[in-house]
């Protein structure tokens, strides 16, 4: 099930505070023809615009909006994963056809384990929201705020 997770600071002292980010678990994605043709899109014609013009610049698959009412088949899992030595959120593709077991998908693909850029462990959904981080700018814990969405 597609789940996210919103880390927001709540430090007064912080600048950034009641700012943050979105983590999600990893996410399902279609082909874009298939998303800019379904009737959720068709509803936001700037959102349309923005999917047409990646398409034209060469992007082949968009994450799911659920729920998946037009039934758009799942091609590949975007995968978040954060790192907590860069303070980053490294992302990538995972494809749906190597048949990796959804609770799997990180620790049976290819992508990276370790950050690029500090050489640390990289963190996937449930390891963050069972650990938590710590905001990159004042370093406090952040607050989470967990959310899912049904698949159709």
């Amino acid at each position: 099930m597609p789940a996210g997770c919103e880390f927001i600071c709540k430090n007064p002292n912080c600048k950034h505070v009641n700012s943050g980010f979105v983590l999600t678990a990893p996410w399902p994605m279609g082909k874009i023809q298939l998303a800019i043709l379904s009737a959720q899109v068709r509803e936001h014609p700037k959102f349309k615009k923005e999917l047409i013009k990646l398409k034209n610049e060469g992007r082949k698959l968009v994450c799911i909006t659920y729920p998946n009412i037009d039934k758009i088949p799942t091609e590949a899992y975007r995968i978040q994963l954060w790192s907590n030595d860069a303070k980053c959120i490294w992302e990538y593709q995972v494809d749906e056809k190597i048949k990796i077991d959804y609770d799997n998908l990180v620790d049976n693909s290819e992508i990276p384990k370790t950050c690029p850029k500090t050489g640390c462990k990289l963190l996937n959904f449930f390891d963050v929201v069972n650990s938590g981080i710590n905001c990159p700018h004042c370093n406090e814990k952040l607050l989470q705020s967990r959310w899912f969405t049904n698949e159709y």
